[in-house]
């Protein structure tokens, strides 16, 4: 289930796989910039250079919070999510760093063909495409049509009707009652 101790597992986890993400694409940038030029080569030489800092980041914290996954003494109720979310997601994140930011990586790096946008058709199609989506309401209603709507479903409203409606049952029963 999740809870705030998740939550803060989330957050460490999400810090330590960008981290990592970093890590290896700043390598395929060297070695682009020392000169190869084969994006096949950059990323098998970058993701060997980078594999043990990828793996030791991210085995470090796993075995850091594996007492943790394990623990069932007083307190771990507590414990127990963040570790199993940080452990968990490292070990899924690094298998992502490893094989698909990679294949990402190829993808966004290939030669692009050279396609030239002419502005003024870009501006003149925006302009006749954009008055389609500018529309957000379908209906339109009455004031005293959104009125009720509102008063319909405001559950303060409908508690206090509520409890009027029940003192009105109870006030006959009443002794003082005239």
């Amino acid at each position: 289930p999740f809870s705030i101790s998740a939550g803060v597992g989330f957050i460490a986890l999400f810090g330590i796989a960008v981290l990592n993400g970093i890590v290896l694409i700043e390598e395929f940038k060297h070695l682009k910039k020392t000169g190869i030029q084969d994006i096949q080569e950059v990323i098998l030489q970058g993701t060997q250079n980078r594999l043990r800092p990828v793996l030791l980041t991210a085995l470090a914290a796993a075995l850091g919070f594996l007492p943790m996954v394990i623990s069932t003494s007083a307190g771990a109720e507590v414990q127990k999510p963040l570790a199993t979310v940080v452990v968990g997601g490292l070990v899924s994140a690094t298998l992502l760093t490893l094989l698909i930011l990679p294949v990402l990586y190829a993808y966004f790096e290939r030669p692009k063909p050279n396609i030239k946008i002419n502005s003024s058709a870009l501006f003149v199609l925006a302009l006749i495409l954009f008055p389609g989506y500018s529309f957000s309401q379908t209906q339109s209603i009455s004031i005293e049509e959104a009125i009720q709507l509102a008063m319909d479903h405001n559950a303060e409203l409908q508690v206090a009707l509520k409890k009027i409606e029940r003192q009105e049952q109870l006030l006959p029963k009443c002794f003082f009652y005239r």
